[in-house]
Formats: C-alpha cells, structure tokens, sequence
C-alpha cells in the first residue's frame, strides 16, 4: 500500500502505512507521529493520545478505513 492524504477541515494529513503483521498507519499532527491500527471490531483507531482532539482522531481514522475499502 502507497501512502495518501486525507483532508478534514480543510487540513492535509500524510498518511503512512506501516508494515507489519497488522495494518498500521502513521499520521503527523501538530509535530507528532500518532499510530492508527485496527481494533478488535476491525475498525481503524488511533493510539491514545493527547496531541489531538478526540474528533479529529475519529475523523482520520474514518477515511483511512473508507481508503482502504476502496483497494
């Protein structure tokens, strides 16, 4: 999988896939690097974190999963 850009509030967001055993992804916000990754239901989810606000974390992680269905 290439890396993408997701775009929320009119704010780019680079996202990386990572390799491993499970898709992950890496995002840049505001300087730090905040991991998503598939929960137990299957969706993608952010780390816990503090660097961004709970909306913003859903709202990558929404159209990570929406561009991965897409492939």
């Amino acid at each position: 999988m290439k890396a993408f850009t997701v775009v929320y509030n009119r704010n780019r967001y680079s996202v990386q896939p990572i390799n491993g055993h499970s898709p992950r992804f890496k995002v840049n916000l505001n300087g730090s690097d905040v991991f998503f990754e598939h929960d137990l239901d299957g969706h993608v989810r952010a780390e816990a974190t503090k660097v961004a606000s709970m909306s913003l974390l859903l709202a990558i992680a929404d159209q990570i999963e929406e561009n991965n269905e897409e492939k």
